[in-house]
């Protein structure tokens, strides 16, 4: 099963009585109110004998909304937010738990892709003949890095969109910006994401030597498209609507609990506002 708390900081909750931070702001609240979730969950698996049947895997969204965001809302270790390729906007934290299996108290530095949990329940749910044949899947099977901890990923490289642009790659320790290279430069282009997290010195000389590793690895990303081009959005609009039958609790999920004829904007007046990823020369 999914949970997919959505925090508008916009939006009171009117279930909420009683405020639980000092300066009650509403995205703060929200994060108290996911944190009170995440230990009665827990307690719930425990109650009902199935903590050591069950992994839960805990993940952030993409980033902070430092773009037009609420207050609170702010750059932390790296640089960017949600939009942005660099990769306060790409990494985020996560935690997987599950008794008697992980082991408790390890530290990952291994890439894990949001898309990577789909083939890794698949494979552990055994519903991997489930999985369609007719697309590229981008999932890669991560049970091993679950199971056995860090230096067990399956994947040493992502790529990074902004929207619909290829942005960056990342491989390893190193990442590459396509967006902002200066052509016929590199001191702009390269990173070392380890001694450089917030990806303010680009270098040349001592990266010069994984130019070709990333040429590689952007042909063959561009070949797959090629043979296989991306789809269009199957139903676009806000999440979880365009739905064919759905039940009234998914609807009750995607209506906001407030009186939207209140507001003085839309939903889809903030959704139309220019985000990074959305500018008109792209």
């Amino acid at each position: 099963m999914a949970y997919h708390p959505i925090l508008a900081a916009f939006f009171p909750d009117p279930r909420v009585e009683a405020k639980a931070t000092a300066n009650k702001n509403l995205a703060q609240e929200g994060l108290v109110a996911i944190d009170k979730f995440v230990g009665e969950l827990f307690a719930h698996l425990e109650a009902k004998g199935i903590a050591e049947n069950t992994l839960v895997v805990i993940m952030a969204d993409n980033g902070p909304f430092i773009h037009y965001g609420p207050r609170g809302m702010v750059e932390t270790l790296y640089t960017g937010g949600k939009g942005d390729f660099t990769e306060g906007g790409v990494r985020v934290p996560a935690i997987a738990k599950w008794e008697g299996v992980i082991e408790p108290d390890q530290i990952v530095g291994d890439i894990l892709h949001v898309s990577d949990l789909y083939t890794t329940f698949a494979r552990l749910g055994g519903a991997m003949e489930g999985i369609p044949r007719d697309r590229v899947i981008d999932g890669v099977d991560q049970t091993s890095l679950l199971l056995n901890g860090d230096g067990y990923s399956r994947r040493d490289y992502v790529m990074i969109y902004q929207g619909a642009n290829l942005a960056a790659g990342v491989k390893g320790r190193f990442k590459r910006d396509w967006k902002n290279a200066t052509p016929g430069l590199s001191k702009n282009e390269f990173y070392d994401l380890y001694t450089d997290p917030r990806e303010r010195t680009g270098e040349m000389i001592e990266q010069f030597h994984i130019k070709s590793m990333f040429n590689r690895q952007l042909r063959r990303h561009l070949a797959w498209i090629d043979r296989y081009p991306n789809r269009p959005d199957a139903t676009p609009g806000p999440a979880l609507t365009g739905l064919v039958n759905e039940r009234p609790e998914t609807r009750e999920i995607y209506t906001a609990p407030v009186d939207l004829k209140g507001l003085p904007f839309t939903p889809e007046e903030i959704g139309n506002y220019p985000l990074p990823f959305s500018s008109s020369d792209m």
